[in-house]
């Protein structure tokens, strides 16, 4: 739909439409505003910009239908082209009708909204929900913008408009309340400073606000005590035998043992599907996993776009884990039938299982409560209290960990369980947290693990202690001869048929480690023994050659080898 508007004795040409992209937005319906000269020919932006260009002059704004837009949106946009056409000649301001324009930063920042988002979400690429997030975001930040006029913006202006977002982002946050100025800004005020920033270059740049001022990030110290808090309470040192417990008592249905057990994001868990969990077979049995494919969006219902591209991962469970949840799986279809495709967070009814949003949602709300209070418990804190590395600030640690105490802190656990525990290589641990490693060069396309790969993954976990069970032994019929065992162990049981002989090679990846034998009924010597070598495969979590030697030296040694050189040959 096309229409010519009036305003002031200049007309402008706007195009309403409503695009695709913007469909299920806040705002779906958009218009495209170009003045027009006297001979109702569009404005160029040579003639109004003073560029090299004859390509005419267009503002685009967004709204909720045509009558919104003209109302509520068009007013603002008009009043900026008339104050540049006015500076280039191009109109003469009448007493009648006269518009003002706008000065006031945070009115400004509201009309540019969508011009904002439109722009930087595509030059960046923002996912759908750092979309929502930052939109949110724009809007707190566009409250601390209030009564600033963009004419009079300097350094001095900028650090105030900054320091006033640090202290209203004070009042949302949980965690971070002793901030001062000339502080690092606190966690939850650093996104809409960023938004301020692209803000100021998108007026300069793109809306032809005429801004002196260069954006520049606020410079601040991180206190000392800050720097100790976060390095020493992370809440990783979740103590595994108090968890072990929770586990086995099925407390909020198993839920704790799926999250310690897989390290998923809480959207991730939301998300899991019946069929997610899956499991092979091999010579070590039955081993299970969980395939991540989706998540739960802000709706509640399952999307198939995770958080990003590497979250699309499988990850090992437990076998005790995974025979529960494929019991549970089980009695579930003898009374619903096939729930394949539902959501595992649903809820059983009298006739369905139920995956309704407002379900869903009550039952996720219930869970990002319950989990804190059970990580709080007097006996948690306590144990957890025993374990610091060090003891500075009591108060403050006290506080420090209760608050780091929540989901996520079970994700924690399981990054730390991975590096300290696990044995596994640690490249392959940004693929379990699903974290984008950009030291190894990703499979192009899409490719997954194969079956054999799969089986490996699993049997490092169940080699591995873990909260459902001590450290399993691969164990082998010896009726024929193996090459070498499937992964590294610590152990390894081997069922020898009577009247035989057989050559054992084992190879010890660890300095100062103890190999022994036992079994009832056998013979064994030690035929030869090598001395111990730095074994090349990456599962040891000893450091590289490559970490402690020297690579280069530096002018400044070179010269003080030269000083102690000269001092010998004078002596």
């Amino acid at each position: 739909m096309t229409k010519i508007i009036e305003y002031s004795g200049v007309k402008f040409r706007v195009n309403f439409c409503y695009p695709k992209n913007i469909k299920d937005t806040k705002y779906p319906c958009r218009a495209l505003v170009t003045p027009l000269d006297e001979n109702e020919r569009k404005i160029t932006k040579r003639q109004l910009y003073g560029k090299d260009s004859d390509e005419p002059v267009n503002r685009f704004v967004s709204g909720l239908n045509p009558e919104d837009i003209e109302k509520n949106r068009i007013p603002d946009v008009i009043n900026k082209l008339l104050g540049l056409m006015q500076q280039r000649g191009l109109y003469t301001p009448s007493d009648c009708g006269k518009l003002s324009q706008e000065t006031d930063l945070a009115v400004i920042a509201k009309s540019v909204k969508e011009a904002f988002f439109n722009k930087y979400s595509a030059k960046y690429k923002w996912a759908q929900s750092t979309c929502y997030k930052y939109r949110q975001q724009y809007d707190y930040m566009t409250e601390a913008l209030q009564g600033i006029d963009y004419r009079t913006l300097t350094p001095d202006t900028e650090i105030l408009i900054q320091e006033n977002i640090c202290r209203a982002a004070l009042l949302d946050t949980k965690k971070d309340n002793e901030w001062v100025p000339g502080l690092t800004p606190p966690a939850s005020a650093k996104t809409r400073l960023y938004l301020l920033y692209r803000l100021l270059e998108l007026l300069r740049n793109t809306e032809d606000y005429d801004i002196a001022l260069t954006p520049s990030r606020y410079q601040g110290k991180t206190s000392r005590k800050k720097l100790l808090l976060a390095r020493t309470d992370h809440a990783r040192n979740l103590p595994s035998d108090l968890l072990s417990k929770l586990c086995d008592t099925d407390v909020l249905d198993g839920q704790i043992g799926i999250l310690a057990d897989t390290g998923l994001r809480i959207n991730e868990y939301g998300g899991l599907l019946f069929c997610s969990v899956g499991y092979v077979d091999g010579s070590q049995g039955r081993m299970y996993f969980v395939r991540v494919s989706g998540q739960l969006s802000r709706q509640n219902t399952r999307t198939e776009y995770p958080k990003t591209d590497p979250s699309y991962r499988l990850i090992p469970i437990s076998q005790e884990l995974g025979e529960r949840l494929m019991a549970e799986r089980e009695n579930l279809e003898l009374r619903y039938g096939d729930i394949s495709l539902l959501l595992r967070i649903g809820q059983p009814e009298e006739s369905m299982y139920s995956n309704a949003p407002a379900t869903v949602a009550s039952h996720m709300h219930q869970l990002s409560e319950q989990i804190p209070q059970l990580l709080r418990q007097p006996e948690f804190l306590e144990a957890m209290r025993r374990n610091r590395p060090c003891t500075f600030d009591k108060a403050s640690q006290d506080e420090y960990l209760f608050g780091m105490l929540t989901p996520h802190a079970l994700r924690r656990f399981f990054c730390t369980w991975l590096y300290t525990m696990s044995g596994v290589d640690t490249n392959e641990i940004y693929f379990f947290m699903g974290h984008l490693n950009k030291n190894v060069r990703q499979r192009s396309g899409p490719c997954g693990p194969t079956p054999a790969e799969i089986y490996r993954l699993c049997l490092l976990k169940h080699v591995s202690p873990t909260l459902f069970h001590a450290a399993h032994s691969l164990k082998y019929n010896l009726g024929k001869k193996y090459r070498e065992t499937e992964v590294p162990a610590c152990s390894v049981e081997f069922t020898i048929p009577p009247e035989t002989s057989w050559e054992i090679v084992v190879e010890d990846s660890e300095p100062f480690n103890h190999v022994t034998f036992s079994g009832d009924g056998i013979m064994w010597k030690i035929q030869y023994e090598d001395e111990f070598r730095l074994n090349p495969n990456r599962y040891a979590l000893l450091a590289t050659e490559e970490m402690y030697t020297i690579q280069s030296e530096g002018k400044f040694l070179d010269a003080l080898k030269k000083m102690a050189k000269n001092e010998k040959l004078n002596k």
